[in-house]
């Protein structure tokens, strides 16, 4: 049998204050509870290597 995968992307806009690593962390934490890990991240660059969003890419296995 093999195994199965879900996957889920979470994206954090910055904001003009800036990105909302409180909120991230209470996202991730909350999708922990739910079986959720994440597995890797990508911060897309705009010109002049400026970041405007984190992107979280999550897993879980599938039953």
């Amino acid at each position: 049998m093999s195994a199965s995968f879900e996957h889920k992307v979470l994206k954090c806009k910055q904001t003009w204050k800036g990105f909302d690593y409180d909120q991230l962390e209470r996202d991730l934490e909350e999708l922990g509870r739910h079986g959720w890990q994440a597995v890797g991240t990508i911060a897309p660059a705009i010109g002049g290597g400026q970041t405007h969003e984190i992107v979280v890419v999550l897993t879980r296995s599938h039953v």
